[in-house]
């Protein structure tokens, strides 16, 4: 069974720079500007570039953790992904016993983990203090990722022709 799995960068683009608002507006002091306004992302040239970048290498590694299951859709590599990509498709082999249920966490761990990871790098470069937080939120991501690609379907027991009649 194939699931395909559409992730909208500007939805990312808007998280990353939403909870990096939140985080600068939250340390305020009403005396610290320049260090609020340096923690929130926004969409100048360098600070997209930079996102982009991180969000890219998100991508690089959910698809080494998306690896057994991963279809090979993509015929050559690449480590850009440009400002005006709209979406990244994944295409998943699955297994017929996949719970199809946990479709949605899927979705959602992929898109928490690219988030927490590309906030935490941007923490790095802009608050040191803060990368800790969404670095272990990452981590916590990718666990509910790896959790949710293992849900089965119960069993059911095939019905012999006896019981059929």
């Amino acid at each position: 069974m194939l699931l395909h799995i559409n992730i909208d960068i500007k939805e990312l683009i808007y998280d990353i720079q939403n909870k990096t608002y939140l985080t600068g507006r939250s340390r305020s002091d009403g005396k610290n500007y320049r260090q609020v306004a340096l923690m929130q992302a926004n969409n100048d040239d360098e600070n997209l570039n930079q996102i982009m970048r991180s969000i890219g290498n998100a991508f690089a590694k959910i698809k080494v953790e998306l690896a057994e299951v991963l279809t090979d859709i993509v015929k050559e590599g690449d480590n850009t992904l440009s400002t005006g990509t709209e979406s990244q498709e994944l295409v998943l082999e699955m297994p017929d016993n996949f719970n199809t249920a946990a479709t949605d966490s899927i979705i959602s761990a992929i898109h928490q983990y690219i988030v927490a990871f590309s906030t935490a790098e941007w923490f790095m470069i802009t608050n040191k203090t803060d990368t800790e937080d969404y670095t272990r939120l990452s981590s916590s991501s990718l666990e509910q990722l790896r959790e949710s690609l293992c849900k089965r379907r119960k069993p059911t027991r095939a019905m012999t022709n006896d019981q059929l009649a």
